[in-house]
């Protein structure tokens, strides 16, 4: 048994742990998993299950890398040594991995090490963190897509009266009249949906369910949706409450891959020049409130962040377009 197989029970453990105690989302415990993969191995990319060990596997290699890691007070044993946890190897491997990705991705993978390394701290398993004299790349805040409100209006034109016409305007309204995520969207079920309080209960990230609100223009092109066309679109069923709320032609639940193609379609459509997702839309949103006067933690309970200081980039989109405003309409600017 030699210490990589025994590092990777401890990224094993490690992925549980993100997912217990942590609740991350199965999409962001994969990434971590594939990035610190990439380090203990020099693989860029976990098979199916990297660490789909059979029970007998799991439970030798624990063995041994609790043996490799154990040590007594006269030190006649030594940690598991490997050139991933030192700081000289850590640091060639992260001038390896900046010659072949950008630097949103080194930094990505960086922030995984990290919290990597302090969790086999927190457990004992090391006695260092090299991460801690690693530096990531510096990066510049990039402000987000916005569209502006006569865009938004051409956006939510563009669908036709068809049945997937107004399933799309229905869709596109609610992205931008609650500020969900296209994953919330795609969960949403028809029991989820509160007509009479003119809201939806939503599942977010590490499995928190929030609240958030809808307006008028979105609830009219929800229920007319759900009235008329849901059940065209569905084969003929009628709904019933643990149904999908927005399904596709063959009477299935939409994919966020599907809602960014349906985005994309009438924002051309539109005549919209500048690069667009459904995540614009939520972007949109905040910065529209924001501009209107909402108070920035109304804005971040609406959208689900845990943290104020991922809301406050948005006060930093909408000074950037009062910037050039002020630019365009003062005479000595």
């Amino acid at each position: 048994m030699n210490s990589q197989r025994g590092a990777l029970v401890w990224l094993d453990q490690f992925a549980g742990y993100l997912e217990l105690e942590r609740n991350y989302s199965s999409n962001t415990i994969r990434a971590y998993v594939n990035d610190l993969k990439q380090l203990i191995t020099n693989e860029a990319e976990v098979p199916k299950d990297v660490l789909d060990f059979t029970p007998e596997e799991k439970a030798e290699a624990a063995a041994a890398s609790v043996s490799e890691s154990e040590t007594t007070v006269e030190g006649s044993e030594e940690k598991q040594s490997s050139a991933w946890m030192e700081v000289d190897g850590l640091r060639a491997y992260i001038r390896q991995i900046q010659e072949s990705y950008s630097r949103p991705t080194v930094a990505r993978k960086i922030s995984a090490i990290r919290s990597f390394y302090r969790y086999l701290r927190r457990e004992q398993l090391i006695d260092d963190d090299p991460s801690k004299l690693v530096r990531g790349p510096k990066l510049s805040r990039r402000l987000p897509a916005c569209l502006d409100r006569e865009e938004v209006t051409r956006l939510l034109l563009a669908p036709d009266d068809s049945s997937l016409g107004v399933r799309d305007r229905a869709l596109m309204e609610v992205l931008y009249a609650s500020g969900m995520r296209v994953s919330e969207l795609c969960g949403l079920r028809i029991q989820d949906y509160n007509a009479a309080a003119k809201e939806m209960r939503v599942l977010g990230k590490g499995s928190r369910e929030r609240v958030v609100l809808l307006n008028d223009s979105a609830q009219a092109w929800l229920e007319r949706y759900l009235a008329d066309h849901w059940t065209k679109l569905a084969g003929g069923r009628q709904p019933q409450p643990d149904n999908p709320l927005f399904v596709s032609r063959q009477a299935t639940r939409l994919s966020s891959r599907s809602v960014h193609r349906i985005v994309l379609k009438y924002a051309r459509l539109a005549g919209i020049a500048k690069p667009i997702t459904p995540h614009t839309l939520r972007h949109t949103f905040a910065t529209h409130l924001l501009e209107g006067g909402a108070d920035l933690r109304v804005v971040q309970d609406l959208l689900g962040h845990t943290t104020i200081s991922t809301t406050q980039i948005y006060t930093h989109v909408s000074l950037d377009r009062l910037r050039r405003i002020y630019m365009t309409s003062h005479p000595r600017a």
